[in-house]
């Protein structure tokens, strides 16, 4: 009896001695870490089990589970929320628990694991533990040399996957006074940078066809215009390999990735899908197809793409005659001619009853139409027929020519000012391009036909379709080169990333058309982000890496290499154009001919008139004979 009673007790104390777990360390733990949902993970028995959750429940949620017959990490995987994990390492499930892991991503930046064990010697637990270079696991083990203190030591693998090695090192400790220290004041991802002997396999999207080796072009700085973001990103790529010192396999595709028919994806995404690519050296759009696939990074390129059109002729050819004075002004004039005219119509009327002889002997009149037509000439800068004797007759002569001095000097300022200005364009917008008939075309490429295709309004359907089947019955992509020499003959919009068409337009255009080109955009401005496996462990160390230079500049300094500038319009007398042609003078042209015409036809009405009137007269002396 005796002796069964002593194995009794010895088996229930086993686990308690085996597995020692400090209440007070676990709770700093907590604290440090701020977390408030926390799972701790023993091999005891129900009763201490309840013991230690009323210990642990102190301003957190503590779950106490036996690590024996365990389903809590499929909970975990549905947990979305910063969690603590403490394990008990002491306990014989430990490493078998820790090897389970492999199967979910549990070891990731929302699960801050915390390991106790009776000593330092504790490899053995993460031997073929799914640990990676983002992983948060620290294990306590009792200070040898110090009582009642712990060391706590950081441990991870730079990618488990990627036969990396098992990494340790003493970051802090913990004793009752100072509770829970660590000494890592930097980013975790800048202490554990050296990633030497790790190998990623990555794929770059050229859309483009490339001379030479693939590793030669990427880094090479000629034809920027090609390939653009895939090159730029590719190009922060092997900086963040340089700083990682990490190696990189690279392979080509033609396609970042699109939905097909079978619901899968091809291109980056689809590879990235199949674990076959780590991440991208391309960036990509966020489309939501592709979320559920793969996971996005941070932004590193803005594509701007727009069409390129030269602006129509916005102003009509009698506009340049009536616009250079406004409406107001025009009537203004007229009430001041007709005023004029009927002053010298007054002075006219006087010189006549003042002095009628003197008034015949000037073959002068007193009519309106004799004033309108003095009024008229006075406007034109061709001055009077003839001036009135009278003193108020010549002042209201003289204010006339003044008059049409004013009038004459302002309307040439404001003609010559209005030929000068830029014309405004008509085309604001994409719905304007359609409506105008403008041929449209697009750069040849698979992002571009996509965008267009996902497109919901009635507009950028009605451009896809267009874009579709052109005019001459074949597809309106065409390459960037061929659009833009299309651009120039006029009255053809192409749609085409600006970073691609800067250079091919500040080579090949002269200044005129430069300065006549009008950009419209459909899409608006494009963010294109790092692109990495679903649930990816090495997202937050390029992330990191790439906001780094962000910070220092260095993406600055290469974005504005990739991305060229918009091409200057400089207005020099070759862009300005100050000669009017035949198309412009036109009106004037009409009006004269019109006056010719009718003049002629009232020449006409006059001698039709005086010769009915002098057959009358003659009809007046004709001798009727009388008879009776």
């Amino acid at each position: 009896m005796k002796l069964s009673y002593c194995l009794t007790i010895f088996n229930f104390m086993m686990p308690l001695v085996a597995s020692f777990m400090d209440i007070e360390l676990v709770l700093a733990f907590f604290k440090a870490k701020h977390l408030n949902r926390n799972v701790v993970l023993t091999c005891y028995e129900k009763p201490l089990q309840i013991r230690l959750l009323k210990n642990l429940t102190q301003n957190t949620i503590v779950t106490v589970k036996r690590m024996k017959n365990l389903n809590i990490l499929d909970t975990l995987m549905e947990n979305y929320k910063r969690m603590g994990m403490v394990v008990d390492g002491d306990c014989p499930e430990a490493k078998g628990l820790l090897m389970r892991c492999k199967r979910y991503n549990v070891f990731d930046t929302k699960h801050f694991w915390l390991v106790t064990h009776n000593s330092g010697s504790y490899d053995y637990l993460f031997r073929f533990v799914n640990l990676n270079v983002n992983s948060d696991v620290k294990v306590a083990y009792p200070n040898p040399h110090q009582f009642a203190t712990y060391v706590i030591d950081d441990v991870y693998n730079p990618a488990y996957l990627k036969r990396g090695g098992l990494k340790t090192s003493e970051v802090g400790f913990y004793d009752a006074n100072r509770g829970y220290r660590l000494h890592q004041t930097q980013n975790k991802y800048f202490t554990r940078r050296n990633l030497t002997g790790i190998q990623f396999n990555t794929l770059v999207v050229l859309t483009q066809p490339f001379q030479g080796p693939l590793r030669e072009y990427l880094e090479s700085d000629d034809d920027t215009k090609v390939n653009t973001f895939s090159r730029f990103h590719a190009r922060l790529m092997h900086y963040c390999q340089d700083y990682y010192n990490f190696s990189m396999q690279i392979a080509v595709d033609e396609s970042l990735g699109f939905l097909q028919t079978d619901g899968t994806m091809d291109g980056l995404v689809g590879s990235m899908e199949r674990k076959i690519v780590d991440f991208g050296l391309s960036p990509l759009f966020y489309k939501k197809e592709r979320a559920q696939f793969i996971t996005y990074g941070r932004k590193t390129w803005n594509l701007y793409a727009a069409f390129i059109l030269r602006n129509p002729k916005s102003r009509k050819s009698y506009q340049i005659f009536i616009n250079p004075l406004s409406f107001h002004v025009w009537v203004c004039i007229v009430m001041v001619s007709v005023l004029s005219v009927f002053s010298q119509k007054l002075g006219y009327v006087l010189d006549k009853r003042i002095n009628l002889k003197s008034f015949r002997m000037r073959n002068l009149d007193d009519s309106y139409s004799f004033s309108t037509v003095c009024t008229f000439g006075a406007f034109c800068q061709q001055g009077i027929i003839a001036f009135p004797d009278s003193i108020s007759g010549r002042t209201a002569a003289y204010v006339t020519l003044l008059l049409g001095m004013l009038i004459y000097q302002f309307y040439s300022a404001s003609l010559v000012s209005f030929l000068l200005n830029t014309p405004v364009t008509l085309i604001s917008n994409v719905k304007d391009i359609l409506d105008n008939g403008f041929q449209i075309g697009a750069e040849d490429v698979l992002y571009a036909k996509s965008l267009f295709q996902a497109g919901t309004d009635n507009v950028t359907r009605e451009v896809y379709k267009r874009l579709s089947i052109s005019m001459d019955n074949r597809s309106g992509f065409i390459q960037p080169t061929v659009g833009l020499d299309l651009v120039t003959r006029g009255h053809y919009a192409f749609h085409v990333e600006l970073a691609t068409a800067y250079p091919i337009i500040e080579s090949t255009y002269d200044e005129t058309t430069i300065c006549d080109l009008k950009e419209v955009s459909i899409f608006g401005e494009k963010h294109m982000y790092a692109a990495y496996q679903k649930w990816s462990p090495f997202k937050d160390l390029m992330d990191v890496c790439l906001q780094r230079f962000a910070e220092n500049g260095v993406l600055r300094r290469e974005l504005i290499f990739w991305h060229p500038k918009k091409p200057t319009c400089m207005r020099s007398s070759s862009t300005i154009r100050i000669t009017i042609g035949l198309e412009d003078f036109y009106p004037a042209l009409v009006v004269l001919m019109l006056g010719i015409v009718l003049s002629l036809q009232i020449l006409v009405y006059e001698l039709l008139w005086h010769k009915n009137k002098k057959l009358d007269k003659v009809k007046d002396t004709w001798v009727i004979p009388f008879t009776n």
